[in-house]
């Protein structure tokens, strides 16, 4: 590990036909910031040896003059006491050499073998070496010592098509597993008749999923006439649909037979107990795209009974057709849209229309808008009927976007505002920013980008940004760089009156690099990262992933030498100064007057896939009017211009922290609390905790210990609401608030508590214990729905149930922030619900609040 200086260690266990992978203690630590080793040896001590290059400027760094070479060194790390070994194994008999497959270091296990391949490819191997290998791969009771035994006689040239045999039904999984593969190194050598019918009989009965990996392998090299029976009786085991690596291997298998004879592949693929081989197929097949290739799909589409299998091959077909507004219709499809179209399955309906739009029939437009505008429908159906929609440029569906638009509608505002993108009409940008003050921090985003996708809607932008309508701040800098991608002039000019131009030359990024760093170097109040992180999140978080959470637009930055200021500064305000391939985005203008400006992700014959900031597209390439590379970064220049220096400080300590830190609520983020559908956003032991139809439900049985569901979000001043349920007031539950997450699951921190006897009362977790011992119990409604409001402002903490006073407390010593938590407390069996979180941060408002309720 470069960054961490360090060596890692992983933990490998056996799962299905691999492994999973945990991390182990770190096996050494070089506690030294230029350590970087490189490489590990070990020899026939039994030492390890490793190369360190011994360098304060680690990978990534611009300047490759920078790098100091003449100080690499090194170690040795023992293990005891260290001996003195030289060995020439050279100078040993076939004998020796076969008798160091049985060694404890393999060291020597390694290297005989080496010799063996070298002296069998300059003449014969000593008969008794072989058998003596012979002997050990058949008959050694170690398993690996016959898997030694048989990779020395592979070495040597030594394993023909009877051994092959009878390692194949040696016990162990893994002996049979090498003797498949083995048998299959060579290339250009097809497997004996009796070999292959033993390959056969393994694919069908063995019970092993490695086994079944290394046949799935050795298919890959049979001949296509060969191929056939085997990978039939390898997709017939229902079983390996979960594994990890299965499917994907008989896929491997199976693609190019289509090549060989499409009709019979199809068939495999549809008589396979892995539906995911048919949904590969299908897709294999609609990007393929030719007439025969179409029909034949839509043929075998429509003899599925199963709704399962149909969905997936509707899926499948109409991702492999997305980036075609048109594919004409196969002479096979009015047959199975008849027959599929009577399906009570709402998932294969969208989908059969969705496929039934691209294919040219306009029957079902009607029923896609109807979807679409069902409040009452499920959410992922109406995406997708809008998305249908949007691909076939339904005329009718501006106004649909304009409908979603002005209600404000929680499911489909958000791809609504996109998709008015996809029409240059007037209107949209009226009503964008007429709903503007209204929407969400995501949903700004989203009528941001469009309105700086057209120079039609740039211009009343433009001039909604001089009346200060919006904030100029919302603009973020990768938004003025697309309004300087429509290449207006007078656009260009006004954003050059609004912003100023870019610092773009080298002195004017080396003078901002210092001043930054002085800022984040210089004394005062510790940096916040819980500040940074809500930084990151605003500004960063699109395209970039951190500890797991984030956008793929950009690198990953978990793994990246974020905490080395210099590196760390030098990406931030000069992001163009070197451009990986992958990264360089491109400006697309289409033909309709919509400029694009994203990383391309894919191309083929007929489309370009693009990643933009906020949204991934597909776009036909006749639709193309012109497209070019940018030589600039999609992270833009001045990226922390508009910061506070406290914002600065933030951003810095978060992105070099070593561990993931809560977010601090700000107005932007603040959505994000909890968004009625899933636990985004919260985490804490599995099965304990879900969310049904808005409500954040806690269940258990009984319990030893506290649970808790904790918030990512950390609160300073706020007040809120919420409705809480005590299901037959059994159990006890509570709230924290101002609370710290421990690493052993606890939580420490204040804790408004609910449950018979504790209803009201104030408490601190791991900490004083009862700090408000008056009990809320006369205020409260047993069992139905009770409103608990809280406020804290600076040291002040209060509450409320079903508008009641009950804690008023000034609490010096209490933390002032913290995260916020939902407890299920040990004991007997529990169920507590929490629905409509309500959450203020305004200040004045909170003395508000508090001044009401003297």
């Amino acid at each position: 590990n470069i960054h961490g200086q360090r060596i890692n260690m992983d933990l490998l266990k056996p799962s299905g036909s691999g492994y999973v992978g945990s991390h182990g203690p770190d096996f050494c630590l070089s506690n030294d910031s230029w350590s970087q080793i490189l490489n590990l040896r070990y020899g026939p001590d039994g030492q390890v040896y490793m190369i360190d290059w011994y360098d304060k400027n680690a990978c990534h760094h611009g300047n490759v003059q920078g790098h100091d070479r003449s100080n690499g060194r090194i170690f040795k790390i023992t293990y005891g006491e260290p001996k003195a070994v030289s060995v020439d194994l050279a100078k040993e008999s076939d004998d020796k050499l076969a008798a160091h497959m049985l060694d404890a270091n393999d060291w020597y296990v390694r290297h005989a073998r080496r010799l063996l391949a070298e002296r069998a490819a300059k003449g014969a191997i000593a008969p008794s070496a072989l058998e003596a290998l012979k002997k050990m791969a058949l008959e050694h009771a170690d398993e690996t010592r016959r898997l030694r035994g048989m990779w020395a006689l592979h070495a040597a040239r030594a394993i023909d098509g009877s051994l092959t045999r009878k390692l194949l039904d040696d016990k162990n999984e893994y002996v049979r597993s090498w003797a498949i593969q083995l048998d299959g190194d060579d290339k250009s050598r097809a497997a004996d008749p009796e070999t292959l019918a033993k390959l056969q009989q393994l694919a069908t009965s063995d019970p092993s999923p490695v086994v079944r990996l290394y046949l799935a392998s050795r298919v890959q090299r049979l001949p296509a006439a060969d191929r056939w029976n085997v990978l039939a009786a390898l997709t017939g085991h229902s079983e390996d649909g979960g594994d990890h690596n299965l499917p994907d291997m008989y896929w491997y298998a199976l693609e190019s037979l289509f090549d060989v004879d499409a009709a019979r592949a199809m068939k495999l693929a549809a008589d396979s107990k892995l539906p995911r081989l048919l949904q590969f197929a299908t897709r294999r097949m609609g990007l393929v795209g030719t007439p025969e290739a179409v029909n034949l799909t839509i043929e075998t589409l429509g003899n599925q009974t199963a709704p399962e299998r149909q969905l997936q091959m509707l899926e499948a077909l109409n991702a492999a057709f997305q980036g075609r507004r048109q594919v004409p219709a196969p002479p096979a499809w009015q047959a199975a849209f008849d027959r599929l179209k009577k399906t009570d399955n709402a998932g294969v309906r969208l989908q059969l229309q969705a496929l039934a739009v691209t294919l040219g029939d306009q029957s079902v437009l009607a029923e896609l808008r109807g979807v679409v505008e069902d409040t009452k429908a499920d959410g992922k159906l109406r995406t997708e009927a809008l998305a249908s929609l949007l691909k076939a440029r339904d005329a009718k569906l501006p106004d649909i976007l304009k409908k979603l638009v002005a209600t404000r509608d929680p499911v489909l505002i958000g791809g609504a505002l996109r998709g008015m993108a996809e029409y240059n009409d007037p209107e949209n940008a009226k009503l964008i920013l007429s709903a503007y003050d209204s929407l969400q921090p995501g949903e700004r985003r989203d009528g941001l980008g469009t309105l700086c996708a057209r120079v039609e809607y740039a211009r009343p932008l433009l001039e909604a940004l001089a009346a200060k309508k919006v904030p100029v701040t919302d603009l973020s800098a990768d938004l003025v760089r697309q309004l300087r991608n429509l290449n207006d002039e007078a656009i260009t000019a006004k954003i050059t009156d609004m912003w100023g131009t870019s610092r773009d030359t080298a002195e004017d990024k080396k003078r901002m690099m210092q001043d930054l760093k002085r800022l984040v170097e210089s004394n005062g109040p510790p940096a916040d990262a819980n500040l940074g992180r809500a930084m990151f999140a605003k500004t960063c978080q699109q395209c970039h992933t951190l500890f797991g959470i984030g956008g793929k637009v950009g690198p990953d930055l978990t793994g990246s030498n974020r905490a080395n200021l210099d590196y760390l500064l030098s990406n931030v305000v000069d992001p163009s100064a070197v451009l990986v391939k992958e990264y360089m985005p491109s400006i697309i203008q289409t033909e309709d007057g919509r400029t694009i400006t994203g990383i391309i992700k894919a191309r083929d014959d007929r489309s370009v896939t693009v990643q933009t900031q906020n949204e991934l597209l597909v776009l036909p390439k006749e639709e193309i009017e012109k497209e070019q590379l940018s030589d600039k970064s999609m992270m833009p220049d001045n990226l922390l211009v508009p910061f506070s220096p406290e914002q600065v400080r933030g951003l810095a300590a978060y992105l070099a922290s070593s561990k993931q830190v809560p977010i601090l609520a700000t107005p932007d983020n603040l959505a994000g609390f909890f968004n009625g559908k899933d636990l985004t956003g919260w985490y804490g032991a599995d099965g304990l905790w879900s969310v049904d139809g808005g409500e954040l439900v806690g269940r258990t049985e009984g319990l030893s210990r506290n649970e808790f569901l904790k918030s990512d979000m950390q609160l300073a001043d706020f007040r809120m609401t919420v409705e809480v349920k005590l299901v037959g007031n059994a159990g006890n539950s509570g709230i924290q608030i101002h609370s710290e997450p421990r690493d052993d699951g606890e939580v420490k921190g204040y804790q408004a508590d609910i449950g018979v006897g504790w209803w009201g009362k104030l408490y601190e977790e791991l900490g004083r214990g009862l700090l408000w011992d008056k009990s809320g119990e006369q205020f409260i409604k047993p069992g139905e729905w009770n409103t608990y409001e809280i406020v804290c402002l600076g040291s002040h903490v209060r509450t409320w149930l079903n508008g009641n006073l009950c804690v008023d407390l000034d609490d010096s010593l209490g933390a002032r922030r913290g995260i916020t938590a939902l407890q299920l407390h040990a004991g007997g069996k529990t169920e507590v619900r929490f629905r409509n979180f309500q959450i203020d941060l305004d200040p004045k408002g909170l003395d508000a609040r508090a001044d009401a309720s003297k």
